[in-house]
């Protein structure tokens, strides 16, 4: 009589459940193998792919793995269409490679600058050596002598960046200016002109600490005024101290509205010229090309439109 070990169809079972769960883990390794080779191969052959995790909390993102291309990243809202363009242009150029096109977009500096104009954005660019050189030069050195950058060869973006001073400053006072021409009958023109020749667009001392924008001088012996000793004719001149570069602005309308100056409110807010030249003929400094500096800084900038 033959006797039957209950036990050996257990020990098979045991057996092929332990070979089965050998080859579910050479099977998960294999995929991971095969996983890493893929994503070799991918980079070797430069096909470009991106995913994100998020770090924080939802509102912190980083990005993982390579770079998007400008072909996949999005365009911010608020970049504007010359920064636009240049994304176009090289998701158009099949040539280059992924990390050139990475390279190129990390030197755009265009992405944070306003392209309002083309001074913005040139002028945000002066790097610490262009910087040094601007500041060899006046502020308005480039509007008063338009051919001293050519025949010099100076530096476009130096240009462009005195440039925009001038007309950030024209931005910031012009308003001002306006509500000085409907009060006291003044053109804006010969108001902006002055404020911007005065004060160095905005960056003399006089202007900077005093806010006197148009070298309105100290009444005699300072009585009702505050004054301040900066050399100008001579080593002594007394000029006045504003609280602030409104206070200046009506100041000067007071001024150009005394016996001195009234006989120029006849002429017509449009005549910029006949004021310029008026306001040397009286004195109002010893500059004998008061006038046509004036001239050259309205027409240079069309601040006689602000006229009209």
């Amino acid at each position: 009589m033959m006797i039957v070990n209950k036990n050996v169809p257990v020990v098979v079972k045991q057996a092929v459940d332990d070979s089965l769960q050998k080859i579910k883990t050479l099977a998960k390794q294999l995929w991971l193998r095969i996983a890493f080779f893929t994503l070799i191969v991918l980079v070797l052959t430069q096909k470009e792919f991106s995913f994100q995790f998020t770090i924080g909390n939802a509102n912190t993102q980083q990005t993982a793995g390579i770079v998007e291309t400008p072909a996949q990243a999005q365009i911010p809202e608020s970049t504007t269409a010359p920064y636009a363009t240049t994304v176009a242009s090289n998701k158009n150029s099949k040539d280059k490679k992924w990390w050139e096109i990475i390279r190129e977009e990390s030197k755009d500096i265009r992405a944070n600058m306003n392209l309002a104009n083309a001074a913005t954005a040139v002028g945000s660019a002066l790097t610490e050596e262009q910087k040094k050189k601007a500041a060899q030069y006046s502020n308005l050195g480039f509007v008063l002598n338009p051919n001293y950058a050519k025949k010099h060869n100076i530096d476009p973006q130096i240009v462009a960046a005195k440039n925009k001073l001038c007309f950030d400053y024209i931005k910031k006072y012009s308003v001002t200016a306006k509500e000085e021409a409907d009060l006291f009958n003044i053109p804006v023109s010969i108001t902006l002109a002055q404020a911007l020749l005065e004060s160095n667009v905005g960056k003399s001392s006089l202007a900077a600490k005093e806010n006197n924008h148009f070298g309105i001088k100290c009444r005699k012996k300072c009585i009702g005024c505050r004054c301040a000793n900066y050399t100008d004719d001579s080593r002594y001149d007394m000029f006045r101290i504003f609280d602030s570069a409104w206070e200046s602005f009506r100041e000067h309308s007071k001024l150009l509205s005394n016996t001195r100056y009234k006989h120029l409110s006849k002429l017509k807010r449009t005549d910029y010229k006949n004021w310029a030249n008026g306001l040397q003929a009286a004195g109002y400094a010893t500059d004998k090309k008061y006038g046509s500096k004036l001239i050259a800084i309205i027409e240079a900038l069309k601040l006689d439109r602000f006229d009209k």
